[in-house]
């Protein structure tokens, strides 16, 4: 690996250190859902006459104008076995646009269909539907390898999908059956270079005990299996499906905000608050805003961190070493003014290079955003971020995190075992140490000061109204208590379980 091209460098930090890429600024949900069912079936599927029947009109982009590119009388040509009425009939125009409509509607609801199957990703009820869409950037071959890591003998998440994808009954995939049957399976197993860049990332799945050696990974692993006994237990197939991707779209955010102190015990792991009003409390939604940040900023430290690490090891630390590796043949001259800067400004040659390499790949045309960009749009549409005020406001940092109704039922069924109810504090204990996440307990206030769960400053410390963050957790007790996952007693304790009413 030379300086020549930095974008190569963090595309190997990513491939190294987290097991996936942030590269994808427009990822959601269903992409990830089609990448964790790949991995886990080893199978995808051609789906070309389902895509070309939900996508009949195509944007012409030099024109800006929708083109009809497959209008009724391709699709019934092409796939009319698909269609055939009943006593013979032809079908009938009117029901089949409806029939259309409604299946682009229900199958691709995220908007991640188009006319090129392998650039699709449906919604998710049957393993038909998968395809070899790049998009989740191996979001899902790193859930997958979690769910399958040790210990091996207890796959509770990973076992549950592989059940719920080989079943046909629901009505999503009964809309897509005829079209689905006229696709053929295709055999997706890692080799060549898939292979290569997946084992980069062993070690983040290695084991200690028969236990995952990673404090994050351990936990959020635990949290899957529990999410998972739980939906076998109350949960209906497409619901079970989307809870278990809201939370592995959560799982990604946590790994990525948590990797650069997990490796480096002396880094800053910020903590995640959740803002659980609607955006009216003005220190509230600056505050978790501000862990938003901080969590962007724990992603470049990480870069940084191991951008010094390679110079340091391949050229050494010197300013006569960098620039004479910034003049080579492997070097990039283009970036030695703005080192130089860097010099000026006071800062050390490895750090001045660390610097300058990472600003240089965040700048490539082919990168074009940070890191944390992927990460918040992921996290907004799998509803635990949110825009910091309700007027909207543009940039990719200006989220504050939240927890919709659905994303809580989903974070309470990972949390709370359905045969080990918590009481509310100790829920509250448990969001802490497992997730980061904090609401605004009194233990909690230096935390959120400092934006750093271990302690000193990360960065501008951040300002507080203890007040608001008092009733932070009072408004999130109310949720759980609403939701029906809580129950109040006249002692003033609240327990917080999944059990089934009556069980408790």
């Amino acid at each position: 690996m030379s300086l020549a091209d930095p974008r190569e460098l963090i595309l190997r930090i990513y491939d190294e250190e987290l097991g996936l890429r942030l590269t994808n600024f427009s990822i959601k949900p269903v992409h990830v859902a089609n990448g964790l069912a790949r991995a886990l079936t080893e199978r995808s599927y051609s789906t070309k006459p389902l895509a070309q029947t939900l996508r009949r009109w195509v944007r012409q982009q030099k024109f800006g104008v929708d083109k009809e590119e497959y209008p009724n009388e391709v699709i019934l040509e092409r796939y009319g076995t698909a269609f055939e009425a009943r006593r013979g009939t032809k079908p009938d125009v009117q029901q089949l646009n409806r029939l259309r409509l409604l299946a682009k509607d229900a199958l691709g609801a995220d908007k991640a269909v188009f006319q090129q199957e392998d650039q699709s990703s449906y919604t998710l009820s049957n393993e038909r539907f998968v395809t070899r869409d790049p998009s989740d950037v191996r979001a899902g071959l790193f859930l997958a390898r979690l769910l399958r890591a040790e210990p091996a003998d207890r796959a509770d998440a990973a076992d549950l999908i592989l059940t719920l994808l080989k079943s046909e009954t629901d009505a999503w995939t009964t809309l897509a059956l005829p079209l689905l049957d006229l696709g053929e399976p295709r055999e997706d197993v890692l080799d060549g270079d898939a292979a290569a860049l997946a084992a980069k990332s062993d070690h983040l799945f290695a084991s200690d005990d028969g236990q995952l050696s990673s404090p994050t990974l351990r936990v959020l692993r635990d949290a899957f299996d529990r999410l998972a006994r739980f939906e076998e237990m109350t949960g209906s197939k497409l619901n079970s499906l989307r809870r278990l991707i809201l939370f592995g779209c959560f799982a990604v955010h946590v790994h990525a905000l948590s990797r650069w102190h997990e490796r480096n015990s002396g880094a800053p792991r910020p903590p995640i608050l959740l803002d659980m009003f609607d955006g009216t409390l003005t220190s509230l939604r600056d505050a978790s805003r501000a862990t938003v940040r901080a969590a962007g900023d724990s992603i470049e430290g990480l870069l940084l961190e191991c951008v010094r690490e390679f110079v340091e090891a391949e050229i050494g630390t010197s300013k006569k070493d960098i620039l004479a590796a910034l003049q080579s043949e492997e070097g990039n001259p283009d970036l030695i003014p703005d080192f130089e800067v860097y010099i000026g400004g006071g800062q050390s040659p490895i750090n001045a290079i660390a610097q300058v390499l990472v600003d240089a790949a965040m700048n490539d045309p082919k990168m074009r955003e940070h890191p944390i960009g992927a990460l918040v749009e992921l996290g907004r549409r799998a509803g635990f971020l949110t825009p910091w005020s309700n007027a909207g406001r543009g940039g990719k940092l200006q989220k504050r995190y939240t927890a919709t109704a659905e994303f809580l039922e989903t974070l309470v069924a990972a949390t709370v075992a359905p045969d080990d109810p918590l009481e509310f504090p100790e829920f509250l204990e448990r969001l802490r140490d497992d997730y980061g996440i904090v609401l605004g307990r009194p233990q909690d206030d230096l935390l959120i000061r400092h934006n750093n769960l271990h302690g000193f400053h990360f960065g501008p410390p951040t300002s507080i109204n203890e007040e608001d963050l008092r009733r932070n957790v009072h408004q999130l007790r109310a949720l759980i208590l609403e939701s029906g996952y809580g129950k109040s007693y006249a002692d003033g304790r609240t327990i917080v379980t999944t059990a089934p009413e009556g069980d408790l």
